[in-house]
């Protein structure tokens, strides 16, 4: 189920011709499933998510800490970018990351998986 790719870009600031400079990750091992929700996002407004990524804690590679690189592009003034490919290698989509929630392995009190909600 795990079969695509993620690219997440995390904006780091501004280049002198004040174009956006991204660090970004590749995470192996994801998956991608289509969504309608409506969310509540941080100005209290509604949204509707165009999508949901899984990241496993355990199968997904490398592991990153999630809410940390979300936190490092909100202070920067942007959200991160999730691009995903499908196993393929084509590119699913290129989506703003507006929620990230962890989710734990019960009753164990470790991280199962990550849920980043895709606008």
């Amino acid at each position: 189920m795990l079969h695509d790719t993620v690219v997440f870009k995390v904006p780091t600031g501004m280049d002198r011709y004040q174009n956006k400079t991204y660090e970004e990750y590749t995470v192996n091992h994801v998956h991608l499933q289509s969504s309608s929700d409506i969310v509540k996002g941080p100005d209290n407004t509604e949204v509707i998510l165009r999508g949901v990524l899984f990241v496993d804690t355990r199968r997904s590679t490398p592991v990153l800490d999630l809410y940390a690189l979300q936190k490092q592009a909100l202070t920067v003034g942007d959200t991160m970018r999730a691009v995903v490919t499908d196993a393929s290698g084509t590119e699913v989509g290129d989506y703003a990351v507006l929620v990230v929630d962890d989710l734990p392995d019960v009753p164990a009190t470790r991280r199962h998986h990550w849920e980043l909600g895709l606008v």
